[in-house]
């Protein structure tokens, strides 16, 4: 099954858990013994389609004159400046800016069969060990929406050929989903990776930054789950054992029910702000099998310098996943040109 590309636009009830997340989110960091930053193998468990986000305005570094900058700002109206920091250098830096359109994305879930949990027993259920998993792209809390994934993964388009003599449209070079697509050997470095393949990804393991802890911030400390791809596994490594059934999950496909079941509430928050929820099948299925309101999280601290990290003051309730029977820096611009 292809993965589904939309044409990008142009333009609360129920009671709050009486569950104790302090207890629990101290079980996940002594479980999972990763309060230090290590690399470990891990699995894509799942992809699911985010829908149609709004993205934050492109930055790239200008060393311009003053002069220039009027110029621009004449010819492009939407075009403003500002002073930023250098994420590499940590050097002060001017930022050339300008609105970008919505576009597609998506988030992943990695498993990582070599660290078992049993969240079940956690909420007073039957027991039932799973991986531990841990989601790309990191945490951000709005007070009117709870947590959201703060930096999707967008599925936009650029053409690889520089000179624009052809169209190699392909995801790009630097975007997370064409590097795992590179380590998987699914794809050459200089080759076309479609968002269309990106289901290609399901199952294939890989090596992640990963650390389970709590972060000290003044007087409070912060459950904090920090993940970030690295590279392919490495020559001899083995292949973890695929030990849940991957899932892909669209916005308008009949989606299995334990794969919304299991999403945690900072995926369905941002899949509820998604330019096409509304009236799509995946709202009809989240208002059927999550109909209550998600329970309030806490405001985490955010570390700018953690391209993907996770910070979260409740860890949602595992509800359906089950291991299988056999186990088995990139600048968010827009080209007007894009095939669709």
């Amino acid at each position: 099954m292809a993965f589904k590309v939309v044409n990008t636009p142009t333009g609360g009830g129920g009671g709050e858990s009486s569950v104790d997340f302090d207890a629990i989110n101290r079980y996940r960091v002594q479980a999972a013994g990763l309060q230090e930053r290590e690399t470990v193998p891990g699995y894509v468990a799942a992809i699911i389609d985010l829908g149609i986000q709004k993205q934050p305005d492109a930055e790239v570094e200008f060393t311009g004159t003053e002069e220039d900058e009027a110029a621009i700002m004449a010819e492009k109206p939407d075009t403003y400046f500002k002073d930023g920091v250098d994420r590499d250098t940590k050097l002060p830096v001017r930022l050339q800016c300008w609105p970008q359109k919505p576009q597609q994305c998506v988030v992943l879930a990695i498993d990582f069969p070599d660290i078992i949990l049993d969240m079940a027993e956690q909420y007073g259920e039957e027991s039932n060990p799973l991986p531990l998993r841990l989601y790309t792209g990191g945490q951000f809390y709005i007070p009117t929406q709870g947590m959201i994934v703060a930096r999707p993964t967008p599925l936009r388009v650029v053409n690889l050929d520089k000179s624009r003599k052809t169209k190699k449209w392909s995801l790009a070079q630097n975007n997370m989903l064409h590097k795992m697509a590179v380590a998987a050997k699914l794809i050459k470095a200089d080759e076309v990776f479609l968002p269309q393949r990106i289901d290609e990804l399901l199952g294939k393991a890989f090596q992640f930054d990963v650390q389970v802890y709590f972060k000290q911030s003044g007087q409070k400390e912060y459950f904090t789950e920090y993940l970030k791809f690295s590279t392919g596994l490495g020559r001899g490594q083995a292949q973890p054992e695929v030990v849940t059934t991957p899932q892909l999950v669209m916005f308008d496909d009949d989606n299995a029910d334990e794969a919304i079941k299991e999403l945690r509430s900072h995926v369905i928050n941002t899949i509820k702000q998604a330019d096409n929820f509304k009236n799509s099948n995946i709202e009809k299925q989240i208002n059927r099998l999550r109909p209550k309101k998600e329970a309030k999280q806490d405001e985490g601290s955010t570390d700018p310098e953690q391209d993907e990290q996770e910070e979260v003051k409740q860890a949602p309730k595992v509800a359906g996943r089950k291991p299988k029977a056999t186990p088995a820096k990139e600048v968010q611009t827009f080209d007007s040109d894009v095939p669709w």
